[in-house]
Formats: C-alpha cells, sequence, structure tokens
C-alpha cells in the first residue's frame, strides 16, 4: 500500500505531536519529582528520623498521622474494671489501659533533629469502676433470711444456687436474671432430685428447693431502685415465706428477674449458715 503526500504528511505531524507529548510528560513528571523533593525537603521529617525503627525521612503530615493510626491498634492496651471473685468474694483491682495519643506523638516526630528516635506520647485510659468503688458498696440496704427444712437433696440444691447468686455484681442499668446466673438445673450441674410444687402438687424434681432461694432473693429487693421486672408464684402456698411473697422459678419457663436502676452498682450477698439461708443487698450509703 503506498500512502499519497497527503495521508504521509499527517502521518508524520501526528508522530512529532506524539514524541512532544512524551517529552513534555516525561518533564513533567521530572519536575513534580523534583517539587515533591522540595516539598518533602521544607515540610517534611527531617532526614533519619525514626519511630520504633521505621524511617520517616520526609513524611508528610498526612503519611505521618495515617502511619501512626495503623501502628497504634498494636500498642492500645484496654483498661480492665475492678471487679468481684465469685469463689471468695475478693475485690480484684482495677487496670489502667493505654493509647497512643496521636497529635502529641507527630509534634514529637515534627519537631526532631536529624536522626532522632522518637517514642509514641501514651494516654491512660481510666477504669470507671475502681476496687474503691467497689469496697464503697458496702451499705445493707434489704436483707431477708428463710428457715431451709427437709431433704438432703433439698438442702443441697438450696446451697448450688446460693453459692451462684453469692457475690454477683450488678452494675447501674443492668438487669439480674435468677435463671441465667444459676444456669439449668441439672444433674451434671451437681443439682439432685427434692420435692417441688408443679401445678399445685407436691412431686419430685432435679432441683427441687432452689424457689426457696429465689424467694428470698426476691424478699430481699423490697429496696427503692431495684425494679423487679418479672416474678412468678407459685401455684399454691409455701411455708418459708409469708403467703403472696413468694417467686417461683422454672428453667427456661419461669424467672426472677430485677433492674437496677440506682446511678451505683449493688452487690448481692447469699449464705447459708446451719439452717438459715441469708440473702443481702448492698449499696453505696449515698444512694438511700
Amino acid at each position: 500500500m503506498i500512502l499519497e503526500g497527503g495521508s504521509f504528511a499527517n502521518l508524520k505531524r501526528s508522530l512529532i505531536i506524539l514524541i512532544i507529548i512524551i517529552i513534555l510528560a516525561i518533564l513533567l513528571i521530572g519536575l513534580f519529582g523534583e517539587v515533591d523533593r522540595l516539598i518533602r525537603f521544607f515540610w517534611g521529617v527531617e532526614e533519619g528520623v525514626s519511630y520504633y525503627g521505621e524511617d520517616l525521612s520526609g513524611y508528610l503530615d498526612s503519611e505521618v498521622r495515617d502511619f501512626l493510626l495503623y501502628y497504634s491498634k498494636e500498642l492500645m492496651l484496654y483498661p480492665v474494671n475492678a471487679y468481684i471473685d465469685k469463689s471468695n468474694g475478693e475485690i480484684i483491682a482495677e487496670v489502667e489501659g493505654e493509647i497512643l495519643d496521636i497529635g502529641e506523638t507527630m509534634k514529637k516526630i515534627f519537631n526532631a533533629e536529624d536522626g532522632e528516635k522518637v517514642e509514641g506520647v501514651r494516654c491512660v485510659l481510666k477504669p470507671w469502676l475502681t476496687k474503691k468503688d467497689i469496697e464503697n458498696i458496702s451499705y445493707k440496704v434489704g436483707s431477708y433470711n428463710t428457715t431451709i427444712r427437709g431433704s438432703e437433696g433439698r438442702r443441697r440444691n438450696i446451697e448450688i444456687a446460693t453459692k451462684a447468686i453469692n457475690n454477683i455484681l450488678l452494675l447501674s442499668g443492668e438487669t439480674f436474671s435468677f435463671n441465667r446466673v444459676v444456669g439449668p438445673r441439672t444433674k451434671e450441674a451437681g443439682f439432685a432430685e427434692a420435692p417441688e410444687v408443679v401445678d399445685g402438687e407436691l412431686t419430685k424434681g432435679v432441683g427441687g428447693g432452689i424457689c426457696q432461694v429465689s424467694s428470698t432473693l426476691y424478699n430481699a429487693l423490697e429496696v427503692e431502685g431495684l425494679e423487679v421486672v418479672e416474678r412468678h408464684a407459685h401455684s399454691k402456698d409455701v411455708g418459708y415465706v409469708p403467703k403472696g411473697k413468694d417467686a417461683t422459678v422454672a428453667w427456661d419457663y419461669f424467672d426472677l428477674k430485677f433492674k437496677n436502676n440506682l446511678s451505683s452498682p449493688i452487690i448481692i450477698k447469699a449464705k447459708v449458715v446451719d439452717d438459715k439461708l441469708v440473702v443481702e443487698v448492698l449499696g453505696k450509703e449515698e444512694d438511700y
């Protein structure tokens, strides 16, 4: 194929224009590279400045911020609130947390001299519940006791349920569920067969007797600020609390629930002493 004179001239012009564009692009890239180097020289991090072994020479503000945000996750320690060891009632002290102060760390990096090794500025994260806070929950705001009678199996069930609700710390706004705390009443969990009331009749069932624990707790809850949100009466009167003052429970069916509407946490204390079941509710004196 033979190109005509006009077509060849057009092709030639197009090639020249393309070459000029390529040359200009190369020059512009080089120019931008020089501009970038100048910007980093005047406004970037000083030469040889490092942060925990990472060379930040020439890093600009946004790059340093992104770098610190990415690595700050590895330096974060979450605070741990004080709590009660349920097994022995000991108050375990709180643990402070830490987080990287990105703003102050950036200032250190950009103010650093050539070759300086910069360490991060940490902020302490304070737990909102301390050992002292829990120690101040010592004012008895509610108390009730009942007499334990019946078989060894019944007593055993009462002791297991009593241990489960003992040393419970209920925060402000939280709801206590007897079933959730005590768990399923099974032989694997240690519960024994004992008499219990079902549909107005006395029959044997695993966990029989723990309604005395829920009923004793219910009577200890007659305190302003503790809202009973679920409670069920037995199908017949029981002898360990006055008529109308009982609270029956059945796994996944009947529950005893109450909400702490106070501004402070409360603690439930429960124990079996000889033939007495004692439940106490502790709070902060200033709440009453």
